[in-house]
């Protein structure tokens, strides 16, 4: 409630107003071009076919199964990006970046169904292991690459994929040098062949269904937080 109290009277007129009715949009907002980097990136490994829609919602995510991005929507508006920032800790331009690249691994696992593969699961795991927020990783393991803080590849076969994904996507980021004699190699090695092969396929599921939208959220934004 501090931060509340201490926001600019431009924030806290909007405090008390439904999510939804903030007309907050992904084009024309600071996000856009970075959702349009992120387009440019897949591009540049060739995945020509391969344009993850992305949307505004309530936190980062991709639904499972379903090849579409939710970013969070205080991200799109300065206004609510200052009261994230004072409530919590706000993604800086590198981390949202980290944070596509991270679901479009997601993403891409989905629209060419590669879980139901058993090369898929050889490497990574089941698709359906249970999913655990509390996860215990063994610290600098080489099975696994290091993207986002908290060792989160260990976390899941799903993020474990994801992970991977986002390293071998992540542009100037040697993969192939600072994971030599790494168990995680052989990973890197199938997202690259898997890229290199579908790199003009169809997706199996080119479109996918959204999890909540901004334009669902009838929250208030003091009630959000």
């Amino acid at each position: 409630m501090r931060a509340f109290e201490k926001a600019p009277p431009d924030v806290q007129e909007i405090l008390t107003k439904p999510i939804k009715e903030l007309g907050l949009k992904l084009e024309g907002s600071p996000l856009e071009r970075l959702v349009q980097q992120l387009y440019r990136e897949l591009e540049r490994k060739g995945l020509s076919r391969f344009r993850p829609l992305c949307y505004l919602s309530d936190e980062w995510g991709c639904p499972s199964g379903e090849p579409v991005i939710g970013i969070p929507f205080y991200l799109a508006d300065p206004k609510l990006a200052r009261l994230e920032k004072a409530m919590n800790d706000l993604e800086d331009r590198h981390e949202i970046m980290m944070y596509l690249r991270h679901e479009a691994g997601h993403a891409f696992n989905y629209a060419y169904a590669l879980y139901r593969t058993p090369e898929w699961r050889d490497l990574f795991g089941p698709f359906r292991r249970p999913y655990r927020d509390g996860y215990r990783p063994v610290p600098f393991s080489r099975q696994f690459v290091r993207h986002i803080a908290g060792w989160y590849a260990q976390k899941h076969p799903d993020e474990d994929f994801a992970e991977t994904f986002a390293v071998w996507l992540t542009p100037r980021s040697r993969w192939r040098e600072r994971y030599k004699g790494w168990g995680a190699m052989a990973k890197l090695r199938y997202v690259d062949r898997m890229a290199r092969r579908l790199r003009s396929a169809e997706p199996v599921r080119p479109q996918g269904h959204t999890d909540i939208t901004v334009e669902e959220m009838e929250t208030t934004v003091e009630d959000f937080y």
